[in-house]
C-alpha cells in the first residue's frame, strides 16, 4: 500500500498539536477523515505510529522515527514548490538560431514583453544545440527553421510563424547579376559559399543546389561573412529574405537575384510538450507572422525592402 503526502502531513499535524481534534481543525478537515488516513498509514508501515491516552496523543518509537522523516519530506516538497515559483518569476528562455537572431531578434524581445509576464531571454545557438536544450530543460522554447515535414520529434510541439524565400547573392560583376532570376543550374558552375557545418541553412543550401555543387574555399560562421566573400568574388551563396536588407546594400559589390526554384524555409517556435509557457509560445508565433519579410527587386541589382 502506498504512502501519500496527505497521510504524512496529517501525521505531522497530530504530532505538533498532540491532538487529533486540534490537528483536524488546523488543516480544516474532519477528525474522522484524519483518523482514517493515519490508520491507512499505519497499515502501510505495519505498525502503530501514535498512541492515545488521557494526556493526549503521543508518538510510538516507530512514530518518532517516521515523524522525523516526514518533516524532512514536507520540507523538500516546499523546496520544490519554491523552485516552481522561482521558475514562474524568471524570464522565459528562448533559443534562436544565428540566421534569425540578427534580423528579427530585437523585435522578438520586444514582443516577448507582451506575451511573457517576466519577458524573454534570447539565447543564440545552432539548431541541434537548441533542440538539446529543449529536451534537457535549459531552454523553454526555440525559434528556428522548421523542417519541411514539420516534425522535430514526438516530444516537441511547434507553432508556425511564416515562410520566407531564399535569394541568390552573386558578385555585382557576375553575369547573373543582370538575370531576371537565377536557376540552380546557373549556380552550379560557381563555388557555393556555405556556413559552417551544424548550421541548418548550410544543409538547406546543399539540398537546393545539390551535394555535388562546387564548394567555396571557406566555411563561414555568419551570413555577414558570406556576403563579404561574395563581394570579393569568391563565389555565390543563398540568403533568406529576412537577411537581404541587412547584408546587402547598393554599391557593396553584390547583387541579389530571385531563385527560379521555389525554395525557402519555414520559421516557427518549438517547445517541449507539457512545458511551461505553451500559451505564450502559440501567441508569440502568431504575432511573429507580422515580421514576415518581403523583398521587392525593381530591376537587376537594385532592391527595395518592405516589412509586412
Amino acid at each position: 500500500m502506498s504512502i501519500s503526502l496527505r497521510q504524512i502531513r496529517y501525521l505531522v499535524a497530530v504530532a505538533d498539536h498532540q491532538s487529533f481534534r486540534k490537528a483536524a481543525a488546523a488543516l480544516n478537515v474532519s477528525q474522522p477523515a484524519m483518523t482514517a488516513q493515519i490508520q491507512l498509514l499505519e497499515q502501510s508501515l505495519d505498525g502503530l505510529v501514535l498512541t492515545r491516552s488521557r494526556r493526549g496523543v503521543a508518538p510510538t518509537a516507530l512514530g518518532e522515527a517516521v515523524i522525523a522523516k516526514a518533516r524532512g519530506i514536507l520540507a523538500e516538497v516546499e523546496n520544490l514548490r519554491a523552485l516552481g515559483a522561482a521558475a514562474a518569476a524568471r524570464p522565459l528562455r528562448l533559443g534562436i538560431i544565428p540566421t534569425i537572431a540578427p534580423y528579427i531578434g530585437p523585435d522578438v524581445v520586444e514582443m516577448g514583453a507582451t506575451y511573457a509576464a517576466e519577458g524573454l531571454e534570447l539565447i543564440e545557438g545552432r539548431t541541434q544545440d537548441l533542440l538539446s536544450g529543449l529536451r534537457t530543460g535549459t531552454l523553454d522554447a526555440a525559434l528556428l527553421a522548421v523542417p519541411a515535414h514539420g516534425a522535430l520529434g514526438r516530444d516537441l510541439e511547434t507553432a508556425m510563424s511564416f515562410t520566407e524565400p531564399f535569394f541568390a547573392l552573386v558578385p555585382g560583376d557576375d553575369s547573373l547579376a543582370a538575370a531576371g532570376e537565377v536557376t540552380v543550374e546557373a549556380l552550379a558552375s560557381r563555388p557555393l559559399l556555405l556556413l559552417e557545418e551544424g548550421h541548418c541553412l548550410a544543409d538547406q543550401a546543399l539540398s537546393i543546389c545539390g551535394e555535388g555543387q562546387q564548394r567555396g574555399p571557406i566555411r563561414a560562421a555568419s551570413l555577414s561573412t558570406l556576403s563579404r566573400l561574395v563581394a570579393r568574388g569568391k563565389g555565390v551563396t543563398l540568403l533568406p529574405a529576412m537577411a537581404v536588407a541587412v547584408e546587402c546594400h547598393a554599391g557593396d559589390g553584390t547583387a541579389v537575384r530571385p531563385l527560379a526554384a521555389d525554395a525557402g524555409r519555414s520559421i516557427g517556435i518549438a517547445w517541449r510538450k507539457g512545458a511551461t509557457g505553451e500559451r505564450c509560445w502559440r501567441r508569440l508565433a502568431l504575432a511573429l507572422a507580422r515580421l514576415k519579410p518581403e523583398v521587392k527587386l525593381e530591376q537587376p541589382s537594385i532592391m527595395a525592402i518592405a516589412a509586412e
